[in-house]
């Protein structure tokens, strides 16, 4: 799974547990002080991701879910829950329909930056192996959202390819180009299992230059 399908899959679980939370009971409220509890904290996720996508505080989408999560809902808060449900629907179509940029940039950085952080986790517990796999997992992705930024085709490409083609472009250049050779070798050879084939060091620089790589590529694109 990339890194655009795990924010579009968490979008659609969002609005599957909206529809399933947006009903109350035969009084038109919610069963019980535990369902408000449910319903604030699936609003506050909810609003989350919409922030995550739109940076700009006065966008409508960002205004709609913040203006309807912070009033006060009482026992009729599943009304809420349906309310922003359908702004994550929109917000969904129109971001795949390419009309919300951020989500090409800015809000994809963060799920990577939060993948990238389950690595280092891994890392100081001593868990080389772990740690390589999600490293080399992040860093190809991210170049080939890079390739296609810069208009480079990446379908079917070897990752040792669009390196190449990245530093011909200039995207990379000097020992940049070198160490994201080393976090291509981990992809490679964690994806095989062959764990012997690369160590801490070789980890660190994966994460490390695919750290480098998204802070200069979402600063590029901001």
């Amino acid at each position: 799974m990339t890194i655009d399908e795990v924010i579009v899959a968490r979008i659609r679980d969002l609005i599957a547990r909206g529809h399933a939370l947006r009903c109350g009971n035969e009084h038109g409220q919610a069963r019980s002080e535990g369902h408000v509890q449910h319903y604030r904290g699936w609003l506050a996720a909810a609003t989350n991701i919409v922030q995550m996508l739109i940076h700009d505080p006065q966008a409508a989408y960002r205004r709609t879910s913040e203006h309807i999560a912070n009033q006060h809902h009482g026992f009729v808060i599943h009304n809420a829950v349906g309310e922003v449900t359908i702004v994550l629907e929109n917000l969904l179509e129109d971001a795949q329909s390419g009309l919300v940029s951020s989500v090409a940039n800015s809000a994809r950085a963060e799920v990577f930056d939060d993948f990238l952080d389950h690595a280092k986790s891994y890392m100081k517990d001593g868990k080389k192996n772990e740690a390589g796999v999600i490293a080399g997992v992040v860093f190809e992705d991210f170049v080939r959202q890079v390739c296609r930024t810069e208009g480079i085709a990446d379908k079917g490409e070897k990752l040792d390819d669009l390196i190449t083609a990245l530093a011909k472009s200039n995207t990379l250049y000097g020992t940049k180009a070198k160490r994201a050779r080393v976090a291509a070798h981990i992809r490679t050879k964690a994806t095989h299992a062959q764990w012997d084939e690369f160590d801490e060091n070789d980890v660190k620089t994966a994460i490390e230059i695919t750290e480098e790589l998204i802070t200069n590529h979402v600063d590029k694109q901001g």
